[in-house]
């Protein structure tokens, strides 16, 4: 019998592309905007090394560009990578270059273990520029027009049913 062991930051780090993906779907079915995968969507690039970002956002006019394999890399409008707060600077900065590079015109980074993102959107350079959240602590996707949220939810991931009402979708039942 095979016993596997996982650790505390796998576990984090799972939950949180799980949320993720349910972030984006939510908006992405709600707007009809397009599709969101997660882990195994590898984006093709021009260098031949493929990108495996934990979570994608493809805006339905590229779903052609979605195969059994691989994405085009013109096709994905966000990649979110879960990764965990002891990545180096320069190996972040390595992974911003590449979807850049990649032409992603949104990528994330969520640190599992402090529950916390940095948001950043593709320039005319093919560089990124950090999204700041406003004044009240509002993160605004810039793919998605109807994504905003707190920042804090990276933290606090909350249910379906939260974010939905939130976003006046749904109301609860008192």
């Amino acid at each position: 019998m095979t016993v596997l062991i996982s650790s505390p930051h796998a576990v984090l780090q799972a939950k949180l592309q799980a949320w993720a993906i349910t972030l984006l779907t939510i908006v992405a079915d709600a707007y009809e905007y397009g599709a969101v995968m997660g882990k195994g969507a590898a984006i093709q690039t021009k260098d031949g090394e493929p990108l495996m970002p934990d979570v994608v956002f493809v805006p339905k006019e590229f779903a052609k560009q979605v195969h059994t394999g691989h994405i085009e890399a013109s096709a994905v409008a966000l990649a979110i990578d879960v990764i965990h707060s002891g990545i180096t600077a320069p190996a972040r900065q390595a992974l911003k270059q590449r979807y850049a590079s990649a032409q992603v015109l949104e990528y994330w980074q969520i640190e599992a273990d402090k529950g916390r993102a940095f948001l950043f959107q593709a320039n005319a350079s093919k560089q990124y520029d950090e999204i700041a959240p406003d004044k009240g602590g509002l993160h605004y996707s810039v793919v998605m027009e109807e994504l905003a949220f707190p920042v804090k939810w990276f933290k606090q991931m909350p249910d379906l049913w939260t974010m939905m009402e939130w976003w006046g979708m749904i109301s609860k039942d008192e």
